[in-house]
């Protein structure tokens, strides 16, 4: 058996191979990320006897750099293993004291990683599940871009019209960003008047607000401290950003369709029917954990997710219960998400959570023991393919409640 070490970089890679001894077979070269390249490495491997039947290859799950070269050692029947860099570089550590780190000396110390320590071969998953990652990703992107946006406009607001905050009871509702598009500073609103403000304000809230809103907009713009240095400069910027919100909804809006789609036609539509867990969430959850069955049990998706707990025992020093952190963080976020929804408005996650708080666990340490629970149910549910209930039936897998 030979052990392929591959270090990966944005436009070319490191290749060396070790055998059985760990006798180097190929010393490190470099070849492109490329077709021609990817053919250089076939060669090379070729030209010292190494088979795809009597060798595994490994590289770093550097970014999204090692996909092409994966699909394609894959589509040519090798044995391809993607190796978290947080063993290589514990490996490195064990090899050697010294802070040295190239491309050569990384992709054998990446061989002799596979040649000591056995890794199970990895998998891309399928193309619907891969698209609702793209597409979640990428819908959670747009909405960090949004908050940053309602922050800097914020920022702006608390400068030349510090009183706004309090006139709304969403400042970046459709009713207050119609007048944030029209009259964002006191003067504007000034110059605006009562009557254009009130009929801009009942035609944005669909009647539900109008004259006595604009009245206290008025008001509020009489009195206000507001600085008026630059303030038609900040009025422009504060139009322009709320105009970029709305571009940016308008996209989440049509996101949230195309989600919905993909989710339906996934082991992930039975996560809705957890209480709590909405589409965006039961989407992120399945985007993440793929195919349900890779995870023989409810402790390894935990760990997956890095929600389990740490341990360090030395001496008498014995810490135990912080959360590792050490895993897919979209997949933490969504099932901790998930979990205060749930322990709201479920009997079975709100007693656990009570429980805890009972015990004396601060509120995130409880709420974090209910996303393991939750882990659990959402695994129980995807594997065995049937809607949420509280006391699961007797056949189920062991996930979220033991058998009797």
């Amino acid at each position: 058996m030979y052990y392929v070490g591959v270090d990966i970089a944005k436009r070319s890679h490191y290749a060396a191979a070790h055998d059985e001894s760990g006798a180097v077979v190929v010393s490190p070269f470099p070849f492109d990320n490329t077709s021609q390249g990817f053919a250089k490495l076939l060669l090379a491997l070729g030209q010292a006897g190494i088979d795809h039947d009597d060798c595994r290859i490994g590289m770093e799950a550097t970014g999204h750099y090692w996909i092409a070269l994966y699909d394609f050692l894959v589509s040519h029947g090798f044995d391809a293993v993607v190796i978290n860099p947080i063993h290589t570089d514990a490996f490195r550590k064990v090899d050697t004291v010294r802070l040295t780190k190239t491309d050569p000396i990384d992709a054998n110390l990446i061989a002799e990683l596979l040649r000591v320590k056995r890794f199970t071969s990895s998998y891309l998953t399928d193309e619907p599940t891969d698209s609702l990652k793209q597409l979640t990703r990428y819908r959670l992107g747009l909405v960090g871009q949004c908050t940053m946006l309602k922050n800097k406009t914020t920022a702006v607001l608390d400068r030349v019209f510090p009183e706004y905050a309090e006139l709304f009871s969403d400042p970046f509702g459709p009713t207050s960003r119609a007048v944030l598009k029209r009259c964002a500073t006191p003067a504007q609103v000034k110059h605006v008047g009562v009557t254009r403000l009130a009929r801009l304000i009942d035609g944005a809230s669909l009647g539900r607000c109008g004259r006595p809103k604009a009245e206290a907009v008025m008001e509020a713009a009489r009195d206000s401290v507001g600085v008026s240095f630059s303030a038609e400069a900040l009025a422009l910027e504060v139009r322009m950003m709320v105009e970029q919100m709305e571009f940016i909804d308008a996209q989440v809006k049509y996101l949230d369709a195309e989600i919905a789609e993909l989710l339906e036609g996934s082991q992930g539509r039975w996560l809705l029917s957890i209480p709590g867990i909405g589409p965006t969430l039961a989407a992120q959850m399945t985007a993440e954990i793929g195919d349900a069955h890779r995870f023989s049990s409810a402790k390894k998706l935990i760990a997956y997710a890095g929600l389990d707990a740490t341990k360090c025992q030395s001496g008498e020093r014995d810490d135990n219960g912080h959360m590792s952190k050490r895993g897919s963080s979209q997949l933490r976020y969504a099932l901790i998400q998930g979990a205060d929804g749930a322990r709201r408005l479920d009997a079975y996650f709100g007693e656990y959570f009570a429980m805890k708080q009972a015990q004396g666990s601060p509120y995130y340490r409880s709420l974090t023991c209910v996303a393991r629970k939750l882990a659990g149910v959402v695994l129980s549910l995807m594997k065995e393919e049937r809607p949420y209930e509280p006391a699961p039936p007797e056949h189920h897998l062991p996930g979220h409640r033991g058998v009797a």
